[in-house]
């Protein structure tokens, strides 16, 4: 059996150990978490979050708030004076008069108790705002550098399934011509296959700017030159969607975007006992110390001096309630300000939602049905074709068709993983992706 002094350490190490795991646990959920998205993707998000200047402004503006609450409920400079008193103007003569002295004077001013304080948490919540901006921005940049990264895998598979179909009507002119010389097919069918293959060489143009300037895009988010070279993206695949919308509309509520105009409001409400407390008055405290200079055998003593000040204040309608009226109608501004983004935060998930929805079921219907049945009906016909049974038309057509599908759904698996990042960036936090949007 174990000792008492065994029992002990155990039970003094069972904390430790559970606070070991929990933090395995959350370094694992993390990895977890950001596993669906590829390592050089991942490596982009975290050199834009670093290098974005629109971060590093806020980020300033961030320090800047800490900085000032930290001073705003310190006091004033206290005020040092000098100052001479009753000389007479006959001989202007320092030790003529016994009320005659070289005074200096210390005065310090105490705000009433409570504006202080208030001055302090005003600055705080000034600081908390900018910290949840500065947040929210950060889940910004994470979601357009995510976009972007699946644009340019559109762009690029883009390209890739026009130079495929390029090469095949590149045959198609081969066979087109070899028809023609044997009598067999048409001038017509060789020269509109021609025209076709043409097209496909715009289409390549095409891909090949839009390719560059998401390159560029990308490029400037992390600060970079727009030439930059990236990281080939994998190909865009199927992923399941398991979010759940009240799950959502459940971690939008603590979002950076609403939580910043939350602390607006905190902010203010502060702010509104602050203008009340100007109702108050403040006290001021001067010592003062007069040096007075001896005549012949007279000595004279120093002269020492103090005084308390308040202010008054009595302009209260001029001065004071208008005060009071502004902070609370900002207050009223920020609270309205906060239920509108409430609103439209919670109107933008629920649509982003119903799209993923809708493209989920496209992604399916086109990948396990349309596309299929496409290319099984392209090469019915490419076979029809070479010999003799199809037409040009037709052949044309049905590869028009199988073409038209893959780029469909490559633009479907693209807006797909952009609607789920700007979910991440609405909810203010990143969702599990099963999948992972791998190959």
């Amino acid at each position: 059996m174990p000792t008492h002094a065994a029992s002990t350490r155990w039970s003094r190490a069972l904390p430790a150990c559970l606070l070991a795991l929990a933090a395995m646990a959350a370094a694992f959920s993390c990895k977890a978490a950001a596993a669906g998205l590829p390592s050089d993707l991942q490596a982009l998000i975290r050199e834009a979050l670093a290098a974005n200047q629109d971060l590093k402004r806020l980020d300033g503006l961030k320090t800047a708030s800490r900085e000032a609450a930290g001073a705003a409920g310190s006091l004033e400079d206290p005020m040092l004076s000098f100052q001479l008193r009753d000389i007479p103007t006959d001989t202007w003569s320092f030790k003529q008069d016994d009320m005659t002295q070289k005074m200096v004077m210390v005065s310090q001013k105490f705000p009433f108790p409570g504006k202080r304080r208030l001055r302090t948490e005003v600055a705080e919540e000034q600081h908390r705002a900018d910290g949840l901006v500065y947040r929210d921005k950060a889940n910004e940049v994470r979601a357009r550098v995510v976009q972007n990264y699946w644009s340019l895998a559109l762009a690029q598979a883009s390209y890739a399934l026009t130079e495929k179909n390029k090469k095949f009507w590149e045959q198609v002119v081969q066979v087109a011509e070899t028809r023609y010389s044997v009598g067999q097919g048409s001038q017509a069918d060789v020269l509109q296959a021609q025209v076709e293959l043409g097209n496909y060489l715009d289409r390549l143009l095409k891909f090949r700017q839009q390719e560059l300037s998401v390159q560029a895009e990308l490029n400037a988010l992390r600060s970079r030159p727009p030439g930059t070279p990236l990281p080939r993206p994998p190909a865009l695949t199927a992923r399941p969607l398991t979010l759940k919308l009240e799950d959502l509309l459940g971690q939008a509520e603590s979002s950076p975007q609403l939580q910043s105009l939350k602390t607006v409001v905190a902010k203010q409400e502060k702010a509104v006992a602050l203008a009340r407390k100007e109702s108050f008055p403040d006290l001021t405290l001067a010592l003062s110390y007069g040096f007075r200079e001896n005549r012949g055998d007279l000595k004279r003593a120093d002269m020492f001096s103090s005084t308390v000040s308040i202010n008054l204040p009595i302009w209260q309608r001029s001065r004071i309630q208008p005060q009071i009226r502004e902070q609370q109608a900002r207050r009223e501004a920020a609270q309205a300000e906060h239920q509108a983004q409430s609103n439209r935060l919670a109107a933008a998930v629920k649509d982003r939602h119903a799209r993923l929805q809708r493209l989920s079921q496209q992604i399916k219907l086109m990948s396990q049905g349309i596309l299929p049945q496409a290319r099984q009906a392209a090469q019915a016909v490419l076979a029809s074709y070479q010999v003799g049974t199809a037409d040009f038309t037709q052949l044309y057509q049905a590869q028009i068709t199988v073409l038209g599908a893959e780029l469909q759904l490559q633009d479907y698996l693209k807006e797909f993983e952009e609607n789920y990042a700007e979910l991440e960036w609405l909810v203010g936090q990143e969702l599990p992706r099963p999948g992972g949007g791998r190959p």
